[in-house]
């Protein structure tokens, strides 16, 4: 005999929240944390004396505060984005157009930052797909 054929149900995703929608939460959340940890990373190194001598210690820190600072708002946003928060995808999109343009500009010119990149289009990009363009509109 034959066992019964049981149908597979499809995990259920958030009610009223597009898979697009998910993913995006997912890479911005993952990029806010690379932005702290590379600032993080930046001020380790300053206080450490590891940095090129034609750089100067004041640009170092600077750039880590400003690195710190953006990531933690890019988690503040993301976490907003969940609720379906129009001012929070304007920001992310913001910030993506941002530092898409800022790794396009490193890749051009030092031959790295191409993932960056990438990474920070497509988190803009998603947030303007139709199904995500539909979910911040409705509320």
């Amino acid at each position: 005999m034959s066992e019964p054929v049981r149908e597979v149900t499809p995990p259920r995703e958030e009610p009223g929240r597009p898979r697009v929608v998910t993913a995006a939460i997912v890479l911005w959340a993952v990029l806010g944390v690379l932005l702290v940890l590379t600032g993080l990373l930046f001020a380790v190194a300053t206080a450490v004396g590891i940095t090129d001598p034609t750089t100067g210690a004041g640009s170092l820190v600077l750039t880590a505060i400003v690195l710190v600072v953006v990531g933690i708002a890019t988690l503040l946003a993301t976490r907003a984005l969940r609720a379906g928060s129009r001012p929070a995808r304007a920001a992310l999109t913001a910030i993506g157009v941002v530092l898409a343009v800022a790794g396009l500009v490193q890749l051009t010119f030092l031959g790295v930052g191409g993932l960056y990149f990438v990474a920070f289009a497509a988190g803009g990009l998603l947030l303007h797909l139709p199904a995500a363009r539909s979910f911040f509109t409705e509320r």
